[in-house]
């Protein structure tokens, strides 16, 4: 497959590390996710949760998971490593954790110091601001008397004239310290660490593996192990050859949603579902796949895979009405 001239495609280099937690396959780094959607159709689905937004379950962030089915395919073409997350995580030692609180402190002090300089300078613009306020107001009520009691004296009023325009060049224009802080548009915010890897317990080099025999033998990825799950494999990486976005199926009723670009910009035109070839389908189960395509607006397509010819076959269901 060709890759894709994109800028993340030039600073990344596959493989990239997918880590097995609970038997869940996690993305953790946002530059991979977006390098193996562009380049690979490659979507998964977020499920972390948004630290400014936790009360709502419409958006989700890091980490990312990972489709059975997408692991294998990217393990298979040497696209990705897999890391046992359980065993990367040792048991810290005493001075290991007092270091990690050491400078989780440090940290800690220093945000809240950026913090107090912004609150500090963000009072100082609004003093300065009201103070040139006071001043034109005082102004104005200057070249007010100086109308009604002396036409004729312009001088006043146009010395009154140069500090009004001085004070609006004050205004505008930011006084040193703004230029040089190094805390500008600084704005609290609640960090949360994604990655393990800063931690001095934290050791992978020798629990990821680079194979899918590698990681059976380790026990640490075993999908697909059943008839079914072979069928499904050879189903979704024959759809995917074919160059389709898939995504899970399982809030229409089926295996695979099909998409004819990223989802982003286009709605999926298939519900797939996986069935052995041996299985027999009752004329109710294809009205029911029929009608549930035509209400939600997709066809409903029934796979099978073929073990003597080794293929894939393909039956679509659209529910029609006459008359």
């Amino acid at each position: 497959m060709e890759i894709k001239n994109t800028n993340t495609s030039l600073e990344l280099k596959p493989p990239f590390k997918v880590h097995i937690s609970n038997n869940k396959a996690l993305l953790w780094n946002i530059e991979e996710i977006r390098f193996l959607r562009e380049n690979y159709r490659i979507v998964g689905s977020f499920i972390g949760c948004l630290p400014r937004y936790p009360l709502q379950n419409q958006l989700f962030g890091l980490p990312m998971t990972l489709l059975n089915e997408e692991v294998t395919l990217l393990l298979s073409k040497g696209l990705i490593i897999l890391v046992d997350d359980k065993k990367s995580h040792q048991s810290p030692t005493n001075a290991q954790i007092k270091e990690f609180e050491q400078k989780s402190f440090q940290e800690e002090n220093k945000q809240l110091q950026e913090y107090i300089n912004f609150i500090e300078e963000k009072k100082l613009k609004i003093k300065n601001l009201k103070k040139n306020n006071t001043l034109n107001h005082d102004i104005k009520e200057k070249i007010n008397k100086a109308k009604k009691t002396n036409l004729n004296d312009l001088k006043e009023e146009n010395t009154l004239l140069q500090q009004k325009k001085e004070s609006r060049n004050l205004e505008s224009t930011p006084n040193s310290e703004n230029k040089t802080s190094k805390v500008n548009g600084f704005a609290p915010i609640i960090n949360i660490k994604t990655s393990s890897t800063s931690f001095t317990w934290y050791n992978n080099n020798e629990n990821w593996f680079d194979s899918i025999n590698t990681a059976k033998q380790n026990n640490l990825w075993i999908w697909p192990s059943t008839l079914k799950d072979i069928q499904k494999y050879k189903i979704y990486s024959d759809l995917w050859n074919k160059g389709y976005y898939i995504t899970s199926g399982i809030k229409f009723g089926g295996d695979y949603l099909l998409y004819p670009g990223d989802p982003l910009k286009y709605h999926s035109h298939f519900i797939a579902t996986v069935f052995d070839i041996n299985k027999i389908i009752s004329p109710m189960d294809i009205i029911t796949f029929g009608r549930l395509g035509t209400t939600v607006k997709k066809s409903y397509m029934l796979c099978s895979w073929n073990q003597q010819e080794d293929k894939a076959i393909y039956f679509c269901l659209e529910w029609s009405g006459y008359g």
